[in-house]
């Protein structure tokens, strides 16, 4: 949500926002040309001699190795770049024009130190991550909370309750209290105001999100999502630098979390980190503010061996915490093991021979398992063979502890279905590599699985869903019966067998009497139900080998496999009379429904399935015709064959 266009507009009319003015304008305004000479921006800048005097020792300090000086504004231009020049410019400005105020709450040098450092920060996460342009971060971190000075600025006896209020919250709960107050928080207007100032909007969309990232909808591992996060990690290390030493202790854990979220690990975060407090006193005793003294970057010790050595490491945050299973006969190496993955985030069991652990492993089922090579009862590699003769155990990722670095016994152990192995002692920095091979095998495993499972069910589903299609394309909605579809396929395929086999079948056309009546008189819906209840009859009173049918309307037919024509009459007349002699109830109605019957035989002297279809529906017509409520057979070689009522 960003703020409204009319409220940013008014602050602007106001005056009273933090911006760049006099000359700082004007050189933000030239580095901007394409066209603009270096000669005409040192004009410029000399017109504002502490400006001048910073962008010189700037480029003194930014100089890698031994060069010669800078003493003049032309060649500290040359030297740094246009556009360090306009970062330099535009941070220096806001910074100058605002190192204090009249907002009570507002501490004005500790916000200055902590954007100096967050600066410093994103610009040695820049050149680190290689995701954005150095000098552009560092204007972006020198600026992320802006929105915070600016409401210092716009509204400092209002702000300043609102601080003191929530002196202590989390900046959500903090932005929230803003917004009821000013309605915009200073995350929204640092944001507005950093595009106002025409930063990269990759830079202003971190500045607006940049307090909680992983609220933001961006795609996971994008340009996005690491600048986002990037700009975040940042901010908690320009707040790291703020804190006493036993306050940075508590942050370590989620910094490291964070870092592992742009793919840095705990070392490469801790030597950051390092470089980061140098670079930041140096560049506070250049524009005069306030730094204090940070202690190197340290994490805990854990002791990983039982030898005289003790190897110390930094516990790396799995990015992909995993269940891991444990065997290991020796105590120490348990513990140090379980210690070291519990560290890391990972849900971690525990056995202390072979057979312990091949029980304990089909009962938890981990997704990777961590065993000793030699262990009573069971070794490894014996462990590992029984695992992959399991369903389970051959997804488990196995890992082999082993003083035996030998080709043969390697090779052994691979051709049991071991994955990887790591010596002993272990190095933690080892140790921790090839758990991070280890999650990339086994979350591409489970994803390659949840595809399969998932196109496995989506097969399932559409297979049904086809069988639903094609019951409901040869099905009466209405009834239920095979529709005329259906029956006609029927028809096709007892008119090829009878001519395969010579075994003959009827054919049935069923007509419900003056069923017009009963609509006009009782409406549709009674008519429906008619039908529905005729089908049913006929459906029982039929014999079980039998298809019966709605061809349409009122009309129905009965398929009857190896049935001749006077077979067929007799089963004719026993449907006429189960629904003659049933009088249909539809509601509080009791109607008298009959039925007329046309009969036909497919025999040796039929020519085309058609013409069993129509001496059915002339025997039909002829029932009919002599009044209704009867059967009329009609064979090929003879008159109509009736049936007494």
């Amino acid at each position: 949500m960003a703020i409204s266009k009319e409220l940013f507009d008014e602050m602007l009319a106001g005056g009273k926002l933090p911006s760049p003015t006099g000359v700082a304008l004007r050189l933000i305004d030239l580095t901007r040309k394409d066209d603009v000479s270096i000669d005409e921006i040192a004009r410029t800048m000399q017109a504002d001699p502490a400006l001048s005097g910073r962008v010189i020792k700037f480029s003194n300090m930014a100089s890698n190795g031994p060069r010669r000086p800078v003493v003049s504004v032309p060649d500290a231009i040359q030297r740094a770049g246009l556009n360090i020049v306009r970062q330099l410019v535009l941070g220096f400005s806001v910074l100058g024009q605002n190192r204090s105020g009249i907002c009570r709450g507002f501490d004005y040098s500790l916000f200055w130190s902590r954007c100096l450092a967050t600066a410093v920060a994103a610009n040695t996460l820049s050149l680190r991550m290689r995701i954005s342009a150095a000098d552009e971060a560092f204007t972006c971190g020198l600026l992320a909370d802006v929105g915070s000075l600016a409401l210092a600025t716009v509204y400092p006896k209002e702000y300043s309750v609102v601080l003191d209020a929530m002196r202590d919250a989390v900046p959500a709960v903090r932005s929230e209290s803003e917004r009821r107050e000013f309605r915009t928080d200073h995350c929204e207007l640092g944001a507005a105001m950093v595009e106002d100032w025409k930063l990269p909007k990759p830079f202003v969309f971190a500045i607006e999100r940049h307090e909680n990232p992983d609220a933001a909808e961006v795609p996971h591992g994008s340009r996005d999502y690491l600048l986002l996060h990037m700009m975040s990690l940042a901010g908690a290390i320009g707040s790291y630098c703020m804190q006493s030493e036993s306050e940075r202790r508590a942050m370590v854990p989620a910094l490291i979390l964070d870092a592992a979220k742009v793919g840095l690990d705990a070392d490469v975060l801790g030597a950051s980190i390092d470089h980061i407090v140098a670079e930041w006193r140096e560049w506070g005793n250049m524009l005069e503010v306030k730094t204090q003294d940070v202690a190197k970057f340290e994490q805990p010790a854990i002791r990983v061996t039982d030898t005289d050595d003790h190897d110390r490491t930094k516990p790396h945050k799995a990015a992909l915490p995993m269940s891991i299973l444990i065997a290991d006969d020796d105590e120490t190496i348990r513990l140090v093991l379980e210690q070291t993955l519990v560290q890391q985030g990972h849900k971690v069991a525990v056995a202390m021979n072979g057979r312990e652990a091949l029980k304990l492993a089909l009962e938890v089922r981990p997704q990777l398992v961590i065993s000793d090579w030699t262990m009573p009862e069971l070794d490894g590699v014996k462990f590992c063979r029984a695992l992959r003769d399991t369903e389970e155990g051959r997804k488990m990722y196995f890992m082999l502890l082993t003083g035996m670095a030998h080709d043969d016994e390697l090779v052994e152990g691979f051709e049991a279905g071991v994955d990887d192995y790591v010596t002993k002692p272990f190095n933690p920095k080892v140790l921790t590599a090839r758990l991070r091979a280890a999650e990339r095998v086994i979350h591409m495993q489970e994803e390659i699985q949840r595809d399969s499972q998932s196109m496995r069910k989506f097969g399932t589903e559409l297979a049904v869903a086809n069988r639903r299609l094609q019951q409901a394309a040869l099905t009466d909605s209405l009834t239920g019966l095979p529709n005329r579809r259906h029956l006609m396929e029927r028809i096709e395929q007892e008119w090829a067998l009878a001519k395969r086999t010579q075994r003959p079948f009827a054919l049935m056309m069923i007509d419900i009497d003056s069923f017009k009546l009963i609509n006009d008189n009782h409406g549709h819906e009674t008519g429906d139900q008619v039908l529905i209840k005729v089908a049913a009859l006929l459906r029982s009173s039929a014999r079980v080998e039998d298809i019966v049918g709605r061809i349409g309307g009122e009309e129905f037919v009965v398929i009857c496999p190896g049935g001749n024509l006077p077979m067929g009459v007799r089963l004719a007349e026993r449907l006429r009379l189960s629904l003659a002699q049933q009088p249909i109830a539809v509601g509080d109605l009791s109607l008298a429904v009959t039925v007329s019957i046309g009969v036909s035989q497919q025999d040796v002297t039929t020519a085309t399935m058609d013409e069993v279809l129509r001496r059915a529906d002339a025997a039909l017509y002829r029932a009919k015709r002599e009044g209704r409520n009867r059967v009329s057979g009609l064979a090929a070689s003879d008159g109509p064959t009736q049936a007494a009522n």
